[in-house]
């Protein structure tokens, strides 16, 4: 999956690496068309590519009681509601908190995929033909990360049912597979596509001034109702400490930390806390040889509550004491100032993200060797919608905001938020077949 700003620091070494004819950053610039669906435009000079990204409230982390993963499988129904997917030019991702519809395209047949996003957003129905077709394709998903221990998207979906809705015994494949057609079309239509809560980023040749009367025309019209999202359902208080079962065939391990609004003078540090774990977390020698893969962030985001989180995928027979007493420890280092020397070239380095786009100049000398200009293209399109969509109004004043976190700031919210009062634990283990 492509990520959200926790894999920050990774994300700008992988940005860096793009090639295009023009030296400078792209042109942004943001709208809002009568309907209210937002728009943010980055026009790169000279290019012939053109990427359109939806991004849409429904995540992981937001499914209602017993229904795991409807989101990712309403993600598939959705892309196939315009006709079969050609993967060249459609595709589409389910994160925890938002799910992405993509189209890949270029100055030719841009406004094609205008059109196809308007379709897809304006709740076209849903057919037996292709539930029958891509309900096997998003079960495959959860078989590829098996094998890889990539089990954190997963792992998201199970945490929501855990701690959102009271469930123990965590269905992924059964719920998706057990759901009529009409109950998905009407749980699409319920949640997917709310008002204030809809963004395009469209990134490539095509200029604002251009761009804009073409989606008024094709979008303007589309219906933005006052949806929710399907609420926490737990009627008393959630134990802390929690253990599941599951229909995946790896042990996995979260643990999760209620922390403030991204509009609190709080977030930045607390953001910084989570890169300096990510990166403690995936460097230590010790976490390595009891886990597969981990990461930590703060894109745990509820109807409810923004959480910093840990997740590791176990190695088989591996002693989950020793993986929550070795993520304790990295986590306290973070309590003393002296330990998060990184913090300045962090912080720049994300004030410098979230700034501006990347300099095309910079990107063009570091592009990796198979990766295409069109591919690198849409991945920051991906990466600069995402941020626009999880931040809204305040991303702008973000960049000063990193810039100015200090090592002692990053200690004290470690302090007062990463306490063992607030920490949430959660072991998902395999369930035995039945």
């Amino acid at each position: 999956m492509i990520n959200r700003i926790k894999h920050t620091i990774v994300a700008l070494l992988i940005l860096g690496s793009f090639s295009l004819a023009s030296a400078a950053p792209p042109e942004v610039t943001r709208f809002t068309l009568n309907n209210g669906i937002k728009v943010v435009n980055l026009y790169v000079e000279n290019s012939t590519d053109v990427a359109i990204f939806s991004y849409l409230p429904l995540g992981l982390v937001a499914d209602g009681k017993a229904k795991t993963q409807w989101s990712h499988l309403i993600e598939h129904l959705t892309i196939r509601t315009t006709g079969p997917i050609d993967f060249k030019t459609s595709g589409a991702e389910t994160m925890a908190d938002n799910m992405r519809l993509d189209f890949i395209g270029n100055t030719d047949n841009w406004t094609q995929g205008l059109k196809r996003h308007a379709q897809w957003l304006s709740g076209l129905p849903f057919s037996a033909e292709s539930l029958a077709e891509e309900l096997p394709n998003a079960l495959s998903e959860i078989d590829a990360t098996e094998i890889r221990l990539a089990t954190h998207k997963w792992a998201f979906a199970a945490w929501n049912q855990v701690f959102r809705h009271g469930e123990t015994a965590i269905s992924m494949r059964g719920d998706v597979q057990s759901a009529q057609l009409s109950e998905l079309q009407e749980y699409r239509d319920l949640h997917l596509v709310q008002a204030d809560r809809v963004l395009l980023c469209v990134i490539g040749g095509v200029k604002a001034e251009t761009l804009q009367p073409v989606m008024e025309e094709q979008l303007g019209s589309i219906n933005l109702t006052a949806k929710t999202l399907p609420p926490a359902t737990t009627t008393s208080e959630t134990a802390k400490d929690q253990v599941a079962t599951w229909d995946i065939n790896v042990t996995h391990y979260m643990e999760t930390y209620a922390i403030s609004s991204v509009a609190n003078r709080d977030y930045p540090a607390l953001y910084m806390a989570s890169l300096l774990l990510r990166v403690a977390c995936m460097q230590d020698a010790q976490l390595k040889e009891l886990i597969g893969l981990v990461f930590c962030g703060v894109d745990l985001i509820t109807p409810e509550q923004i959480y910093l989180y840990v997740s590791a995928s176990l190695k088989r027979d591996t002693d989950i004491e020793k993986v929550k007493q070795r993520i304790g420890e990295l986590i306290n280092r973070l309590k003393q100032p002296a330990n998060n020397a990184q913090v300045p070239m962090y912080a720049q380095a994300l004030s410098m993200e979230l700034g501006s786009p990347p300099d095309m100049t910079m990107v063009m000398r570091q592009k990796p060797v198979g990766m295409t200009e069109t591919m690198m293209l849409a991945n920051i399109g991906v990466q600069w919608g995402m941020l626009e969509y999880q931040y809204g109004d305040t991303f702008p004043h973000l960049a000063k905001a990193f810039a100015n976190v200090s090592a002692d700031d990053v200690a004290d919210v470690v302090n007062r938020y990463l306490t063992e009062d607030k920490q949430m634990t959660l072991l998902l283990t395999p369930r035995a077949s039945e």
